[in-house]
């Protein structure tokens, strides 16, 4: 398993729009907990939104703080 980095989460979530804690794991190799995890701390940053039990979509927010990032 790899480490589930903020760029490949809120990548994968502008790529495909709101997904499951479980497609986000399996696509970035994480354990769901992990993504869970990072979700969380996105979120409190107002990165990330939970729209649903599991499902995350990414901010306006988020996707400016996205094109800043590098990796």
């Amino acid at each position: 398993m790899t480490h589930c980095s903020t760029r490949g989460l809120l990548d994968l979530l502008a790529e495909r729009g709101p997904t499951e804690v479980t497609s986000l794991a399996a696509a970035l190799e994480a354990h769901p907990v992990t993504v869970t995890k990072q979700c969380c701390e996105l979120q409190s940053d107002g990165h990330v939104r939970q729209i649903a039990g599991g499902v995350y979509t990414i901010t306006d927010t988020g996707e400016a703080y996205l094109v800043t990032l590098t990796e």
